[in-house]
């Protein structure tokens, strides 16, 4: 699957038919099936509200999703997503990692989750965006005040909510906490065990039937 969706093996060699020669001046950049997994990805009812018009620019550079169980000679057990991306003009990660640890793997009991840090390129980070404010009457400068606040990204899935050190957290943080990890442990799982298992029937849209 690989090597069709991004060009490395072309439709017609998969199915072992001899390409045109003119076919095989085509460039890399025409080879492949384009915006594979961003089409599957919104596909699926559960990623796609996470995945905002912003997002679509850079997850178009998304060439493969793998998912392996972590080591266990570690006496650790979990899940690592792993989504490898094409060069991009929005940061300069090869590769986004995010690692689900569980407390007990035959059960889907979350311990903690972590994620790649995200080396973005000036001026395009997904997560963040720039509002500017009107200052307040009587302030001494009258120039708009410029504050950057985090917004809705498919790319905050790697920074997971950290687990409270502190064990005196009131009860309503404890409950929005456990509500926010579960919310992306589903994220998760549907990657794991949806997503990449059938990614082309959810590019085509057979899945969602």
């Amino acid at each position: 699957r690989y090597d069709i969706v991004n060009g490395v093996i072309d439709v017609e060699d998969s199915k072992g038919e001899k390409e045109e020669e003119s076919k095989k001046e085509t460039s890399d950049a025409e080879k492949g099936v384009p915006e594979f997994w961003l089409t599957a990805m919104k596909n699926n009812e559960i990623l796609a509200i996470q995945i905002t018009e912003r997002d679509e620019g850079a997850l178009k550079f998304l060439k493969e999703i793998q998912c392996s169980r972590l080591e266990s000679d570690k006496d650790e057990k979990g899940f690592k997503l792993e989504f490898f991306f094409n060069e991009n003009l929005y940061f300069k990660n090869s590769v986004l990692t995010k690692i689900y640890y569980m407390e007990d793997e035959n059960e889907p009991i979350l311990e903690r989750a972590t994620g790649t840090e995200i080396d973005w390129l000036p001026g395009k980070n997904l997560t963040r965006k720039v509002m500017k404010k009107k200052p307040k009457k009587g302030a001494k400068s009258a120039k708009p005040v410029t504050k950057i606040e985090q917004c809705a990204s498919f790319f905050n899935f790697f920074d997971p909510p950290k687990v409270p050190e502190d064990d005196d957290v009131d009860e309503d943080a404890a409950e929005e906490f456990q509500n926010v990890m579960e919310r992306d442990y589903e994220i998760g799982s549907t990657i794991k065990d949806k997503l990449i298992p059938h990614a082309v029937s959810w590019f085509t849209g057979e899945a969602r039937d």
